[in-house]
């Protein structure tokens, strides 16, 4: 747990501050579920999935292991999925095949974490091994939802103190890690570009007018700032929905996705106010405004 801890301080920049807010049993026990999840990232070594929804100050450490030892990812990425696939069915049958993965053991049984959620984020990140552009929303909401949803669905038992979650609080979950992710498609679009990638859907390039080789020459033109308005509004609408569920979760739980919707939707309004150039500068919020949101998450549980 201990390393865990120290791979979700290093790595997860916005989420750390949210899993802090957390009382010590829950917060160690999503420490582990972040470090298997970081791991599954690493092994497609793309910063364009988990990497962007967990670090939106990107690190420029290198990501470790659960065991806080230099990473050591197969040269096939899909052998390393393979990997992490027999390690998750392992730990979830209460037989961890390292010791890295004792804590993730822990965690699936004391809480009662479904291992389908942690295998969705699996299949996620692998999507990044075969797709560089999503033709419709649609297909973009797919991917969202297993790099992003699916997290907050591993989590909710967690949050809910071990409860089993109502079909209602995994609707608001889905939502709210669709407008956070949806939040990361806005703001990465250069970083995205400078590994090929185009997470706004072809039919809304099209739909909006976006000539596809301005966007390629990071060139802001009208049509773009349009279409960045009209997903901007989609990511709202999901926050929203997403922020349903804070009711429905003990008081103590309240306070991380409370804390999380915040933190994006403040990254949300800065790019609204820089009138939506992402290729100006890297959108992000102050540490200290996270340390401010913080206290208030704990005021708040």
């Amino acid at each position: 747990y201990a390393a865990c801890a120290r791979t979700t301080r290093r790595e997860a920049r916005n989420f750390y501050y949210g899993f802090a807010s957390l009382p010590r049993r829950q917060r160690l026990a999503i420490y582990a579920l972040y470090a298997f999840c970081r791991e599954a990232d690493d092994c497609v070594d793309s910063a364009s999935s988990m990497d962007a929804l967990f670090t939106p100050e990107k690190s420029e450490k290198p990501a470790l292991l659960l065991g806080d030892a230099p990473a050591d990812v197969p040269s096939d990425p899909r052998l390393g999925i393979a990997r992490l696939r027999e390690r998750l069915a392992a730990a979830a049958d209460g037989h961890p095949l390292t010791s890295g993965d004792l804590a993730l053991a822990d965690a699936i049984e004391r809480f009662g974490v479904s291992p389908d959620d942690l295998a969705d984020v699996i299949t996620g990140v692998e999507m990044d091994l075969t797709r560089t552009r999503y033709a419709t929303f649609d297909d973009l909401r797919d991917y969202c939802y297993h790099v992003a949803s699916a997290v907050g669905l591993a989590t909710l038992p967690i949050l809910n103190a071990g409860v089993p979650p109502t079909d209602a609080m995994r609707e608001h979950a889905i939502d709210l890690g669709l407008g956070m992710q949806l939040i990361n498609v806005l703001r990465d679009v250069a970083e995205d570009l400078e590994r090929d990638r185009v997470y706004l859907p072809q039919e809304d390039l099209v739909r909006f007018g976006v000539d596809q080789a301005a966007l390629v020459r990071r060139e802001m033109t009208e049509p773009l700032r349009l279409l960045l308005a009209f997903q901007a509004a989609r990511a709202v609408e999901c926050l929203d929905r997403g922020r349903r569920l804070l009711p429905h979760l003990p008081r103590r739980g309240r306070a991380c996705p409370w804390l999380l919707a915040e933190i994006y939707g403040r990254v949300l309004q800065r790019l609204i106010r820089a009138d939506y150039d992402v290729f100006a500068a890297r959108v992000s919020v102050s540490k200290w405004a996270k340390l401010g949101l913080l206290v208030s998450a704990r005021w708040r549980a």
